[in-house]
């Protein structure tokens, strides 16, 4: 019933596009939010809504609700492919991520936004306003990202990176166990007994939670601890976050590293991993990785890497 009334309300704000181009709405739970299909264009929202649990009916409002939007103009024909994420229940074990109810208010401010979006980003017009806030709900509790899948992105991500070290260490000491976890609290240059480092700059996109910004980077630093214990190797994995130069106390930002470099990274860091553990005499120099096209010149002062003094400056 709600997905009907997106619709109809896009259809009255489509209305106001390029006259003989025809506009569509779908819904599609499959999309991956920081991730559009070539020639689509991407535009996150940010709402409030309230939660309704299936498990045990326990009803709670949020005012992080997070709205993703692929778009496409191809022919006079577009496209809008809508996701809303969504929450899960904190006193359920087990529970399933519920559906958003948000008000045709919120809907509709939504979509404003979201047609101003559709004329920057696919009929390229210079407009200079700022999208039009929604309206709160009253919520008495802190924003849980534990029970939110926006955070599903780096979750997915992490996925990723799980499955091709996986693919990987195959090629490594037959008999061995490997596994990768990330850890944010590691330390640079200090290991525990047993442990070797290795540290490598790579590449990524950056996207400030507060403005949508969007940068690239060709400085974007990961590092590695890991260690082979009776045949079970463990590698602990931080990236080194940026935020952005706009806002004021921005908060600082997880990279998005494409596949294909984290592809080569990990390809990097097996190579390490037989030399450090294992003393395999390798003569192979790193391989390096698919740059950004990058304007701007690095910012130490919103690096997290420059501020631990790990941040390669070469």
């Amino acid at each position: 019933m709600e997905e009907s009334k997106w619709t109809s309300i896009f259809q009255m704000k489509a209305k106001n596009l390029k006259q003989g181009d025809s506009w569509s709405l779908e819904f599609d739970d499959s999309l991956v939010p920081k991730r559009p299909n070539p020639c689509w264009k991407l535009c996150i929202g940010s709402t409030s809504a309230r939660f309704s649990c299936t498990k045990c009916g326990r009803g709670w409002p949020s005012v992080r609700v997070k709205v993703v939007f692929h778009m496409r103009l191809l022919h006079g024909h577009g496209t809008v492919k809508v996701k809303p994420l969504g929450q899960q229940c904190k006193t359920c074990e087990g529970a399933p991520m519920e559906k958003p109810s948000v008000t045709s208010r919120n809907i509709d401010i939504l979509l404003d936004n979201l047609v101003e979006k559709i004329r920057i980003k696919c009929y390229h017009e210079d407009l200079v306003r700022r999208n039009k806030p929604f309206i709160s709900h009253d919520v008495s509790r802190p924003h849980e990202p534990a029970h939110s899948n926006a955070g599903h992105t780096d979750r997915m991500e992490r996925s990723m990176w799980t499955r091709i070290f996986q693919n990987k260490v195959r090629n490594l000491q037959q008999g061995d166990t490997w596994r990768l976890e990330f850890d944010d609290s590691l330390v640079p240059h200090s290991l525990n007994p047993g442990w070797e480092q290795y540290i490598r700059n790579t590449v990524a996109w950056f996207k400030c939670t507060m403005c949508r910004r969007g940068w690239p980077s060709n400085r974007v630093m990961v590092v590695f601890h890991m260690r082979l214990s009776n045949g079970q190797g463990i590698v602990k994995v931080r990236r080194f976050r940026q935020n952005c130069k706009i806002c004021d106390e921005a908060p600082m930002e997880m990279p998005d590293i494409t596949s294909e470099n984290i592809n080569i990274l990990l390809e990097n860091l097996v190579e390490k991993i037989r030399i450090k553990c294992y003393h395999e005499d390798l003569g192979r120099g790193n391989r390096p990785f698919v740059n950004l096209e990058v304007k701007s010149p690095h910012e130490p002062a919103h690096c997290e890497a420059c501020r631990e003094g790990v941040c390669t400056m070469d």
